[in-house]
This record gives C-alpha cells, sequence and structure tokens, in this order.
C-alpha cells in the first residue's frame, strides 16, 4: 500500500482556489473512491485554508496501470449530467496516468477547473505522513500553531468513517497524527499562545474599534468557527453578542452559548445596534450585500464604523461591501496578511517533535510489515498443534463396541466377564465411569492421572504461543532495522514457509 496527500492551501493554489475545492469537498470521499478503483481509503480535510487528500492506494497504481475512470459516478453534481454521462460512454478505458495526476484532473473538473489551472502539492509515502502529522500540529496552517486544526483532522476522519471511506492504514496516520499534536501543545507554547484565524481575525477588527468591552458583537451564521469566534470575543473583554442564522438555528447556539438570537427578518435591525459583525457561514453566496448594508451604514453615529470581519472561505459579504462609506470590511485574505510570525524557538521545537514522531512512525510501520510472515509462521504452528491434537483422539475402530441387548432383553456380557453395557460406558478398573465414551481418562495403569483430550490441546496452543513468542519479537525488530527481506529468507528456509510480504510505503 501507498500513501498520498494531495492538497491547496492558502500558499498554493491559493484561497480563491480552495475555495472553489471546498465548495464540492461533500461527499468528495466516496466519489473518488467509485472513479479510481486503486484507492483504498480517503480522506478529506476541508477548512477555511485548505483542502487536503489523504489516500491510501494499492502500490500498483504507482506505476502506471490505467485507472478506469467512472466519469459519470465523479461528475453525479455537474452542470450537465447527460453530456458528461454520454461523454463517459464513447470515451473508452482511461490512458495510464499517475495517480496523483489522475486524482487532481478529476478534483479540477468537479470544482469547475481547468486541469492546468489547479496545482496541488502531492507527496508520497514517508514525506505524506510526516506532512500529516505536521498539519495537525498546526505547522502548515495559515496561523503557524493554531489549535483548531487537530479537531478538524479528527472530526475528517470520523466524517471518512462515516462514509465508508476509511482504511485501517488511514486509521493509524489519523492517530500518530493526533499523538503528535497533543505533544506540540504540551510541550511547546505555541498552541498557549492562543493562535487562531479566529483570533487574528478579531484583533484586527478590534485596531477600528473602541475598547471591545464596550463594544457590541453580532455573529452571522453558526459554522464551525461560530463558536471559536464567540470565546476569542469574550477573551478580550466583549459580552454584549448575538447571533443570526437565516437556517432558524440561531435560537439553539444561543441556548449552548449564553447569547441572544436575533428573529428571522430582524437582520438589518440587529446590524444598526452593532459594532462588530462577524460572518461564519460559507454556504458559497453572500449574505451581506450592498443593498443589505448599505441602508444599516447610513444610519450610524459619524465617527463609529460598522467592522465587518468575514471568516468564511466562500465569502459571506460582498465585494462591494468595502466601498461604502462607515464600513470596515475585513476578509481571509486580510486576516491572511495580518498573520503575526510565530516565535522560531517554539517553532523549530514543534518541527522537532513533528521528526520524532514520524521517525517513530516509520519504525513502527516496517515492524507491521513483518504482519504477513507472523501470520504465516502463526499459521504453520497452528496446524501442526492441530495435527498432534488430531492423534490424541481417539479412532472410530478403537471406541469400545456399544451394548447389544441379549436375546432375553438383558445386556450381553464380554470376553472376561464384563458386561457390554459397563464397557460401553467405559467401566474398567482404570477408567472414570462417567467419563464421555474415549475422552477421559482418570487413571493409567500405574495409577498415575491422567489429563482429557481438551486439557491437551490447550497445553499444546500454550505451547506454540511461547514458541512463537521470540520469533515473532524479532521479526517486528528486523522490520524496524529494515532486515525484514534477510528474516523472511531465514524463516522460509527453517520454516519451509512461502509469504509474499505487502510492501507499505
Amino acid at each position: 500500500m501507498t500513501t498520498h496527500l494531495l492538497s491547496a492551501d492558502h500558499r498554493l493554489p491559493g484561497l480563491d482556489v480552495v475555495a472553489r475545492l471546498g465548495a464540492v469537498a461533500s461527499g468528495l470521499g466516496t466519489a473518488l473512491m467509485a472513479a479510481v478503483p486503486a484507492l483504498r481509503g480517503v480522506v478529506v480535510l476541508s477548512t477555511c485554508n485548505r483542502l487536503a487528500l489523504l489516500v491510501d492506494a494499492d502500490s500498483w497504481a504507482d506505476t502506471g496501470c490505467p485507472a478506469a475512470l467512472d466519469s459519470t459516478t465523479l461528475h453525479a453534481g455537474s452542470a450537465n449530467p447527460t453530456a458528461t454521462t454520454e461523454a463517459a460512454a464513447g470515451a473508452g478505458p482511461a490512458a495510464p496516468s499517475d495517480l496523483g495526476q489522475t486524482i487532481s484532473d478529476l478534483l479540477a473538473e468537479r470544482a469547475g477547473l481547468t486541469p492546468s489551472g489547479l496545482h496541488l502539492s502531492h507527496l508520497v509515502g514517508a514525506a505524506a505522513r510526516r506532512e500529516m502529522l505536521a498539519i495537525a500540529a498546526g505547522l502548515s496552517s495559515m496561523v503557524v500553531g493554531e489549535g483548531q486544526i487537530v479537531g478538524q483532522v479528527r472530526r475528517a476522519a470520523e466524517a471518512a468513517a462515516a462514509e465508508g471511506t476509511l482504511s485501517p492504514e488511514l486509521v493509524r496516520i489519523i492517530e500518530r497524527a493526533s499523538a503528535t499534536a497533543r505533544r506540540v501543545a504540551h510541550e511547546t507554547e505555541l498552541s498557549g499562545q492562543g493562535r487562531s484565524i479566529v483570533a487574528v481575525g478579531v484583533d484586527q477588527a478590534a485596531d477600528h474599534l473602541p475598547p471591545l468591552d464596550g463594544c457590541r458583537a453580532l455573529i452571522v451564521g453558526t459554522g464551525s468557527y461560530a463558536g471559536a469566534t464567540v470565546a476569542a470575543l469574550r477573551a478580550r473583554g466583549l459580552t454584549d453578542i448575538a447571533v443570526y442564522s437565516a437556517s432558524n438555528r440561531a435560537e439553539t447556539f444561543a441556548a449552548g452559548h449564553d447569547l441572544r438570537a436575533v428573529p428571522a427578518g430582524a437582520l438589518s435591525g440587529a446590524m444598526s445596534r452593532t459594532d462588530l459583525v462577524v460572518t461564519c457561514r460559507g454556504t458559497g453566496r453572500p449574505i451581506l450585500t450592498a443593498d443589505v448594508v448599505a441602508p444599516v451604514a447610513a444610519d450610524r453615529a459619524a465617527g463609529r464604523p460598522l467592522v465587518i470581519l468575514d471568516l468564511a472561505l466562500t465569502h459571506d459579504v460582498d465585494e462591494a461591501v468595502g466601498a461604502l462609506p462607515g464600513v470596515v470590511h475585513l476578509d481571509l485574505a486580510g486576516v491572511r496578511d495580518a498573520v503575526p510570525d510565530a516565535e522560531a524557538e517554539q517553532v523549530a521545537s514543534a518541527r522537532a517533535i513533528v521528526d520524532a514522531e514520524a521517525v517513530d512512525f516509520e519504525r513502527s510501520l516496517a515492524g507491521r510489515a513483518m504482519d504477513p510472515l507472523i501470520t504465516a509462521l502463526r499459521a504453520q504452528v497452528g496446524r501442526v498443534v492441530a495435527e498432534e491434537a488430531a492423534r490424541l483422539r481417539p479412532q472410530p475402530a478403537r471406541r469400545p463396541a456399544l451394548a447389544v441387548p441379549a436375546v432375553d432383553g438383558r445386556a450381553g456380557t464380554g470376553a472376561g466377564g464384563v458386561n457390554s453395557a459397563d464397557a460401553a460406558a467405559g467401566a474398567c478398573p482404570h477408567r472414570d465411569v462417567h467419563a464421555e465414551p474415549g475422552l477421559e481418562i482418570a487413571m493409567d495403569a500405574d495409577g498415575e492421572q491422567m489429563i482429557s483430550l481438551a486439557q491437551a490441546e490447550r497445553a499444546l496452543h500454550h505451547l506454540a504461543a511461547r514458541l512463537l513468542h521470540q520469533p515473532t519479537v524479532m521479526a517486528r525488530r528486523a522490520g524496524q532495522e529494515g532486515r525484514e527481506e534477510a528474516y523472511r529468507q531465514a524463516l522460509e528456509l527453517v520454516w519451509g514457509l512461502e509469504t509474499t510480504g505487502d510492501a507499505h510505503d
């Protein structure tokens, strides 16, 4: 298996393209799995400054093997599905292509972009896994050291699990990424500095307002950043906060965060009484247009601007709003420009933790590469144990004859005067008369206690486990130290095993 990480973020190709990709992120994992047979699992991480695809693929996908794409599945949401279906029907098998290019092309068409206009970063193998650890630790974020990203990574994995696109390999990567993020949080001061996109945005907005403890704020939308916005505002002394939702979720959100809910249809009135509006809907279309904001701005007292902070990746605020008199419009692009540099020492410490965790993770994966050999070894020993256990079982021909009624209705007797019914029950000087025939023997001819067949089988399996312990430990160590092939050849020679190990990259 091979790990791939394809991503677009605020650095490459930029927030505008990330917004286009984020709009089609829903259901992307299942669509890719259906379109590319080589994929074993996909986790889609979509945030305000990144779309990342963590992919678990069969190793043959890297050899140029045709992917046999099903474009009708991938483009189910396209503007003209009939035309897409007809084109796919006459296209024939896809030409051999690199897996990364295949996914990039499919993603570009899904988002309505030209393939040449979409440039994704593409990491493979250990480099992909290390970058995933760095992402979860906040080292690849627009705000270095942000604490929200690790929760977003976990939720992306949970969504993949719910959609059936989370493979065991990806589970291990996500678990190690979460553990790495916890180490960075506990052992450095990056996350302790309250670094986040929301915090930077609120600080930027505060530069245009009187002291925040005397201001009013309105949150428009209850998206992923709404809760973080409430916390950031309260941390800076602003307590008069209201929330509005066009989808009627305001009352529930307000009750959970001790806020005031703005009734439906009362948005303009609420804006006229506020100093700071923070939007975090991200539904793909603006809710605050120039027509909505202009009357509110005109009625405000002179010298007290209306500050609007748009934290949505797909803008909630029309660009024309920024040109209105008395309005200060801030968006993610402006927040990015205002992001302060993290302390170099703390970042270096965090990167050292990521590097150490990545090295240890690769060692553990190398050890797991020996799993097929260990499985074959256990199966071989298990077969030997089963064969020996079978030898302990009495053969049908050796079992005592069943009692045969005599002509007069009484049970007959065998040689030596032993009643045949008693013989069938196992009655003899050295047998337990209560034991199942042929299974339990109480004493042998010398008066020594004898064990049951079940006890003998348990003893054999226990012996097998003890014999397998050291070879298993040494197999893991050989994998971690890069000696898996030598160890495999040695075991195949000694035990006669024939295994083919799976390659992990």
